[in-house]
Protein backbone atom coordinates (compact mmCIF):
# COMPACT_ATOMS: atom_id res chain seq x y z
CA UNK A 1 0.00 0.00 0.00
CA UNK A 2 1.08 3.38 -1.01
CA UNK A 3 -0.08 6.38 1.36
CA UNK A 4 0.39 9.77 1.51
CA UNK A 5 0.01 11.74 4.76
CA UNK A 6 -0.78 15.45 4.52
CA UNK A 7 -0.81 17.65 7.75
CA UNK A 8 -1.35 21.47 8.83
CA UNK A 9 -3.24 22.53 5.61
CA UNK A 10 -4.11 25.69 7.51
CA UNK A 11 -6.69 26.75 5.29
CA UNK A 12 -3.74 27.65 2.62
CA UNK A 13 -6.23 25.94 -0.59
CA UNK A 14 -3.63 26.75 -3.34
CA UNK A 15 -1.29 24.79 -1.37
CA UNK A 16 -3.42 21.92 -0.61
CA UNK A 17 -4.81 21.84 -4.12
CA UNK A 18 -1.25 21.61 -5.56
CA UNK A 19 -0.24 18.75 -3.15
CA UNK A 20 -3.48 16.68 -4.04
CA UNK A 21 -2.60 16.97 -7.63
CA UNK A 22 0.76 15.58 -7.36
CA UNK A 23 -0.32 12.99 -5.26
CA UNK A 24 -2.70 12.07 -8.21
CA UNK A 25 0.44 11.29 -10.18
CA UNK A 26 1.84 9.03 -7.51
CA UNK A 27 -0.46 6.20 -7.49
CA UNK A 28 -1.95 6.27 -3.91
CA UNK A 29 -3.97 3.82 -2.34
CA UNK A 30 -4.97 6.01 0.89
CA UNK A 31 -4.67 9.84 1.99
CA UNK A 32 -4.59 10.47 5.76
CA UNK A 33 -4.63 13.91 7.18
CA UNK A 34 -2.85 14.53 10.60
CA UNK A 35 -5.11 17.78 11.07
CA UNK A 36 -5.03 21.53 11.47
CA UNK A 37 -6.96 21.64 8.59
CA UNK A 38 -7.95 25.11 8.86
CA UNK A 39 -6.59 28.48 11.03
CA UNK A 40 -4.01 31.18 9.44
CA UNK A 41 -5.24 31.16 6.23
CA UNK A 42 -8.38 31.91 4.21
CA UNK A 43 -9.87 29.45 2.71
CA UNK A 44 -10.81 27.11 5.69
CA UNK A 45 -14.39 26.23 3.93
CA UNK A 46 -12.88 24.98 0.48
CA UNK A 47 -10.33 23.08 2.13
CA UNK A 48 -12.64 21.31 5.03
CA UNK A 49 -14.68 20.01 1.91
CA UNK A 50 -11.30 18.96 0.14
CA UNK A 51 -10.13 16.92 2.77
CA UNK A 52 -13.20 15.55 3.44
CA UNK A 53 -13.74 14.48 -0.18
CA UNK A 54 -10.05 13.36 -0.43
CA UNK A 55 -8.68 11.65 2.90
CA UNK A 56 -9.71 8.17 4.04
CA UNK A 57 -8.49 9.00 7.80
CA UNK A 58 -8.87 12.77 8.53
CA UNK A 59 -7.39 13.70 12.52
CA UNK A 60 -7.99 16.95 14.45
CA UNK A 61 -5.46 19.18 15.38
CA UNK A 62 -4.98 22.47 18.02
CA UNK A 63 -6.44 24.96 15.69
CA UNK A 64 -9.10 22.55 14.59
CA UNK A 65 -9.97 21.80 18.04
CA UNK A 66 -9.81 25.41 19.10
CA UNK A 67 -12.60 26.46 16.76
CA UNK A 68 -14.93 24.27 19.19
CA UNK A 69 -12.93 24.92 22.60
CA UNK A 70 -12.86 28.69 23.04
CA UNK A 71 -10.53 27.85 26.22
CA UNK A 72 -7.83 26.71 23.88
CA UNK A 73 -7.27 29.93 22.13
CA UNK A 74 -5.20 30.93 25.97
CA UNK A 75 -2.60 29.22 24.55
CA UNK A 76 -2.12 30.61 20.74
CA UNK A 77 0.10 33.71 20.20
CA UNK A 78 -2.17 37.06 18.96
CA UNK A 79 -1.60 36.32 15.25
CA UNK A 80 -3.27 32.53 15.74
CA UNK A 81 -5.83 33.80 18.30
CA UNK A 82 -7.21 36.37 15.25
CA UNK A 83 -6.85 33.71 12.70
CA UNK A 84 -9.42 31.11 14.55
CA UNK A 85 -11.43 34.58 15.64
CA UNK A 86 -11.62 35.37 12.04
CA UNK A 87 -12.19 31.38 10.51
CA UNK A 88 -15.11 31.17 13.19
CA UNK A 89 -17.36 34.17 11.61
CA UNK A 90 -16.52 31.59 8.12
CA UNK A 91 -17.44 28.32 9.11
CA UNK A 92 -20.69 27.13 9.05
CA UNK A 93 -22.54 25.28 12.23
CA UNK A 94 -22.35 21.98 10.20
CA UNK A 95 -18.85 22.39 9.44
CA UNK A 96 -17.85 22.96 13.49
CA UNK A 97 -20.20 19.80 14.10
CA UNK A 98 -18.35 17.83 12.04
CA UNK A 99 -14.62 19.56 13.13
CA UNK A 100 -16.13 18.04 16.74
CA UNK A 101 -16.23 14.73 16.06
CA UNK A 102 -12.57 14.26 14.51
CA UNK A 103 -10.17 12.13 16.46
CA UNK A 104 -7.07 12.65 17.97
CA UNK A 105 -5.27 9.42 16.51
CA UNK A 106 -5.77 6.66 14.58
CA UNK A 107 -3.28 3.50 13.80
CA UNK A 108 -3.41 2.11 10.05
CA UNK A 109 -1.21 -1.43 9.68
CA UNK A 110 1.93 -0.80 11.66
CA UNK A 111 1.80 2.91 11.54
CA UNK A 112 0.74 5.06 14.85
CA UNK A 113 -1.20 8.61 13.42
CA UNK A 114 -1.36 11.93 15.30
CA UNK A 115 -1.27 15.32 15.18
CA UNK A 116 1.17 16.68 18.25
CA UNK A 117 2.54 13.52 20.13
CA UNK A 118 2.17 9.78 21.34
CA UNK A 119 2.41 10.37 24.72
CA UNK A 120 -0.94 13.00 25.14
CA UNK A 121 -2.39 13.88 22.01
CA UNK A 122 -4.82 16.10 23.77
CA UNK A 123 -1.81 18.34 25.22
CA UNK A 124 -0.86 19.49 21.55
CA UNK A 125 3.07 19.05 22.68
CA UNK A 126 5.51 19.35 20.26
CA UNK A 127 8.69 17.13 19.65
CA UNK A 128 11.13 19.15 18.88
CA UNK A 129 14.18 17.91 20.15
CA UNK A 130 15.72 14.52 20.43
CA UNK A 131 15.55 14.25 24.34
CA UNK A 132 11.57 15.05 23.73
CA UNK A 133 11.80 12.12 20.88
CA UNK A 134 13.12 9.69 23.06
CA UNK A 135 10.66 10.19 26.05
CA UNK A 136 8.25 9.66 23.09
CA UNK A 137 9.14 6.79 21.39
CA UNK A 138 7.40 4.76 24.76
CA UNK A 139 4.07 5.78 24.51
CA UNK A 140 3.64 3.86 21.44
CA UNK A 141 3.82 0.64 20.31
CA UNK A 142 4.11 0.71 16.81
CA UNK A 143 7.24 0.43 14.52
CA UNK A 144 6.25 4.23 13.44
CA UNK A 145 4.48 7.56 14.47
CA UNK A 146 3.49 10.34 12.15
CA UNK A 147 3.15 12.88 13.95
CA UNK A 148 2.73 17.34 11.77
CA UNK A 149 2.08 19.91 14.65
CA UNK A 150 5.60 22.11 14.36
CA UNK A 151 5.75 22.79 10.26
CA UNK A 152 9.26 21.14 10.57
CA UNK A 153 9.85 17.91 8.67
CA UNK A 154 12.57 15.75 10.43
CA UNK A 155 12.73 11.82 11.16
CA UNK A 156 13.69 10.50 14.93
CA UNK A 157 15.14 6.98 14.98
CA UNK A 158 15.51 4.77 17.61
CA UNK A 159 17.68 1.41 17.29
CA UNK A 160 19.19 -1.57 19.24
CA UNK A 161 23.29 -1.30 19.75
CA UNK A 162 24.73 -4.08 21.32
CA UNK A 163 21.71 -4.61 23.42
CA UNK A 164 21.36 -1.02 23.88
CA UNK A 165 18.50 1.19 22.84
CA UNK A 166 19.87 4.49 20.88
CA UNK A 167 18.53 7.06 19.01
CA UNK A 168 19.41 9.40 16.04
CA UNK A 169 17.94 12.20 14.09
CA UNK A 170 18.09 12.94 10.33
CA UNK A 171 16.76 15.57 8.14
CA UNK A 172 16.52 13.64 4.73
CA UNK A 173 14.49 13.55 1.67
CA UNK A 174 14.04 10.01 1.30
CA UNK A 175 15.02 7.23 3.74
CA UNK A 176 14.59 3.11 3.12
CA UNK A 177 13.17 2.02 6.38
CA UNK A 178 14.33 -0.59 8.45
CA UNK A 179 11.99 -3.03 10.34
CA UNK A 180 14.25 -3.30 13.21
CA UNK A 181 14.81 0.52 14.09
CA UNK A 182 11.59 2.76 15.26
CA UNK A 183 10.90 5.88 13.84
CA UNK A 184 8.58 9.16 14.84
CA UNK A 185 8.44 11.29 11.62
CA UNK A 186 7.17 14.79 11.04
CA UNK A 187 5.89 15.40 7.54
CA UNK A 188 6.02 18.98 7.10
CA UNK A 189 3.26 21.36 6.75
CA UNK A 190 1.17 21.43 3.55
CA UNK A 191 -0.32 25.49 3.80
CA UNK A 192 2.61 26.83 6.16
CA UNK A 193 6.31 25.49 6.30
CA UNK A 194 8.45 26.21 8.56
CA UNK A 195 11.80 25.16 7.72
CA UNK A 196 12.64 27.77 5.18
CA UNK A 197 11.58 26.07 2.46
CA UNK A 198 7.78 28.21 1.59
CA UNK A 199 6.89 24.87 -0.77
CA UNK A 200 4.37 22.81 0.25
CA UNK A 201 5.43 19.07 2.29
CA UNK A 202 3.64 16.00 2.07
CA UNK A 203 5.08 12.56 2.87
CA UNK A 204 4.48 9.26 0.80
CA UNK A 205 5.25 5.83 3.02
CA UNK A 206 5.36 2.62 0.80
CA UNK A 207 4.52 -0.19 3.51
CA UNK A 208 5.09 -3.03 0.83
CA UNK A 209 9.12 -2.04 0.42
CA UNK A 210 9.08 -0.01 3.51
CA UNK A 211 10.24 3.18 2.10
CA UNK A 212 9.13 6.79 2.96
CA UNK A 213 9.75 10.03 1.23
CA UNK A 214 9.20 13.61 1.55
CA UNK A 215 7.82 15.38 -1.54
CA UNK A 216 7.94 19.24 -1.73
CA UNK A 217 5.23 20.69 -4.31
CA UNK A 218 5.44 24.43 -5.95
CA UNK A 219 2.39 26.44 -5.24
CA UNK A 220 0.73 29.86 -6.04
CA UNK A 221 2.11 31.12 -2.99
CA UNK A 222 1.26 35.02 -4.17
CA UNK A 223 -2.38 34.56 -4.28
CA UNK A 224 -2.66 32.84 -0.69
CA UNK A 225 -1.10 35.72 0.39
CA UNK A 226 -2.65 38.69 -1.37
CA UNK A 227 -6.14 36.43 -0.06
CA UNK A 228 -5.12 36.98 3.39
CA UNK A 229 -4.07 40.57 3.42
CA UNK A 230 -7.41 41.47 1.40
CA UNK A 231 -9.77 39.44 4.64
CA UNK A 232 -7.56 41.28 6.59
CA UNK A 233 -6.04 38.29 8.76
CA UNK A 234 -2.49 39.54 9.98
CA UNK A 235 -0.15 40.54 8.14
CA UNK A 236 2.39 38.99 9.82
CA UNK A 237 0.94 35.21 8.79
CA UNK A 238 1.28 36.04 4.75
CA UNK A 239 4.61 37.22 4.95
CA UNK A 240 6.03 34.39 6.52
CA UNK A 241 4.07 32.19 4.03
CA UNK A 242 6.94 33.75 1.51
CA UNK A 243 9.72 32.91 3.40
CA UNK A 244 8.62 29.50 5.04
CA UNK A 245 8.91 30.55 8.22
Amino acid sequence: MRYAIISDIHSNLEALQAVLKTIEQEKIDKIVCLGDIVGYGPNPNECLDLVKRSCEIILTGNHDFACIENSELFYFNQYAKQAIEWTLTELSREKLNYLSNLKLDAKIENYYLVHSSPYDPRSWDYILSLDEAIFNFSKFNENICFIGHSHHPIIYIEYLENNILKYNLKVVNKLQLDENERYIINVGSVGQPRDGNPNAAFAIIDSSNQVYELKRVNYDINKTYQKMISVDLPQFLADRLLMGR
